[in-house]
C-alpha cells in the first residue's frame, strides 16, 4: 500500500517506506515501461501484480499513466491497497517534466476529505536501493540504447549500480554485463521487434543470493481486457 506522499523527484512513497525498501531481506520489484497512455492496461497490471510487490519502477514514457492512477487512487482505497508501497520513475522523451496530482487530505478524520493539487516531478536518471542493491532506472534514449547498451553500461559502472533497468526501444532485453543486470521489460503497449507487450518482476530472495527475472506476456481478451502470462522466448531465458 503505498502512501501516496510526494518525496521527491521522481518517487511517490513515505520515507519509512523507502528506507524500508533499501533494507529489507528480499524484495520483488514490478517494472514497467512505455505504455504510452494505456492507463486502463497500467491499472490492470498494478491491479495483478502490485499488492504483491515492493516497489513498482517505470522506465519512462507514460508518466501519465501512473499520475493517472495516483489521481483516481486518492479516492479508492483498493486501489491504494494495490500499488506498492514506492514508486519510481524515469522521465522518457514522450513525458513532460512534471505532472498535477491529487493528493487526498484528511486532517480532520471526516468522510469530507480537502484536495490539494501539487506536482509531480520527474527526472531523467534514477538511483536507488532495494534489498542492499543499487539500481539505475533510466528511459535510455540518452544513453543510446537503440544502438547498444555500451554506454548505459558504462554509466552503471560509474554510478556502482549493480543493475540498471531501461525502455524506449520496446524491446525486451536481459543481459549480464559482467557484474552489472542490464534490463528493458519490453513495451506493455507498443512492443517492437515481434516482441508481445511486456513487462517484468525482479526478485531478491535474500541480500546475498541471486536476483530472479520474470518476463510477462500480455494478451488482450474477447471482452476488452488483458491476460498475463510468464514469457518464455525472452533472451537469456
Amino acid at each position: 500500500m503505498n502512501s501516496l506522499t510526494v518525496q521527491t523527484a521522481s518517487i511517490i512513497g513515505s520515507e519509512e517506506d523507502i528506507l524500508y525498501l533499501e533494507q529489507k531481506e528480499s524484495a520483488r520489484l514490478l517494472v514497467i515501461s512505455d505504455s504510452h497512455g494505456e492507463s486502463e492496461l497500467f491499472e490492470k497490471i498494478i491491479k495483478e501484480f502490485g499488492a504483491d510487490c515492493d516497489a513498482v519502477v517505470f522506465c519512462g514514457d507514460g508518466i501519465c499513466d501512473i499520475t493517472s492512477y495516483i489521481n483516481k487512487a486518492a479516492f479508492d482505497k483498493k486501489m491504494t491497497e494495490d500499488l506498492p508501497p514506492v514508486v519510481i520513475c524515469a522521465r522518457g522523451n514522450g513525458d513532460a517534466d512534471r505532472y498535477p496530482l491529487e493528493i487526498q487530505i484528511d486532517s480532520s478524520g471526516d468522510l469530507e476529505p480537502r484536495h490539494i493539487q501539487p506536482y509531480f516531478s520527474v527526472i531523467p536518471t534514477v538511483l536507488f536501493k532495494v534489498a542492499g542493491r543499487t539500481v539505475l532506472c533510466v528511459h535510455g534514449n540518452r544513453h543510446g540504447v537503440d544502438f547498444g547498451t555500451e554506454t548505459l553500461v558504462s554509466t552503471a559502472e560509474v554510478m556502482d549500480a549493480d543493475m540498471v533497468f531501461f525502455g524506449h526501444t520496446h524491446r525486451i532485453f536481459r543481459e549480464e554485463a559482467g557484474p552489472t543486470l542490464v534490463l528493458n521489460p519490453g513495451s506493455c503497449s507498443r512492443p517492437r521487434g515481434n516482441f508481445p507487450p511486456s513487462f517484468a518482476v525482479v526478485s531478491f530472495p535474500g541480500r546475498t543470493e541471486r536476483y530472479d527475472v520474470e518476463f510477462f506476456e500480455i494478451t488482450e481478451t474477447l471482452f476488452s481486457g488483458w491476460n498475463f502470462a510468464v514469457y518464455k522466448g525472452a533472451p537469456g531465458v
